[in-house]
């Protein structure tokens, strides 16, 4: 695969991490699982075989991102309907996966809780989901305030979704890019001092 990637983060604590892998792969491996898997369509934007990693406790699932590199203003019809396929792969494996949160990302990490409680500039919280499970209605009823007009915001099978860049959702819903900066950054903060 060719960097820029496109990641699907998803934390899922250290106890989750062999059961959302299960959930996606088939015919996974007994054992210590590998540290990468390639699966066709994991993702589904490219035609060859896309990439799981195993960190300790989330999963990144990994394809090229190149095309959504483009300013807002050159986004064309094949973009749009790319950054379809991809809301609609992300929001599918947050409905079938047991995650405390995750994100859409073009080469930026998601950061764990702990480094959230240190250091609360992040570019994570811009296109995300956040489990009603395992984070409290009240903070999740922060993080949709700090979000805020303009963002769009799905209730999901176990949580909610809730994106800043247009073409990551299906209403193209958009906050301008250093603005969405600024609200992730807030977002953090408040994810940072409610997570275990």
């Amino acid at each position: 695969m060719d960097a820029p990637f496109l990641d699907f983060s998803f934390y899922v604590g250290t106890a989750g991490v062999r059961p959302a892998v299960e959930a996606l792969v088939p015919n996974v491996p007994t054992g210590a699982l590998p540290e990468e898997l390639y699966v066709p369509n994991l993702i589904g934007l490219i035609k060859k075989p896309e990439m799981l990693k195993t960190r300790e406790r989330s999963i990144v699932l990994r394809t090229e991102g190149d095309i959504f590199c483009v300013s807002e203003q050159e986004t064309t019809p094949r973009v749009r309907r790319l950054g379809r396929r991809v809301y609609e792969r992300f929001v599918d494996i947050a409905d079938r996966i047991s995650c405390i949160y995750g994100a859409i990302l073009i080469e930026y990490p998601l950061e764990e809780p702990d480094k959230l409680r240190k250091r609360s500039r992040s570019l994570a919280f811009r296109d995300f989901f956040l489990s009603e499970a395992s984070i409290d209605a009240q903070t999740i009823q922060r993080v949709v305030a700090l979000a805020g007009d303009g963002a769009f915001v799905e209730r999901r099978k176990h949580g909610v979704y809730i994106s800043m860049t247009m073409d990551f959702n299906p209403r193209h819903r958009h906050i301008e890019r250093l603005e969405s900066q600024k609200r992730s950054d807030r977002i953090a903060v408040v994810l940072g001092g409610a997570l275990p």
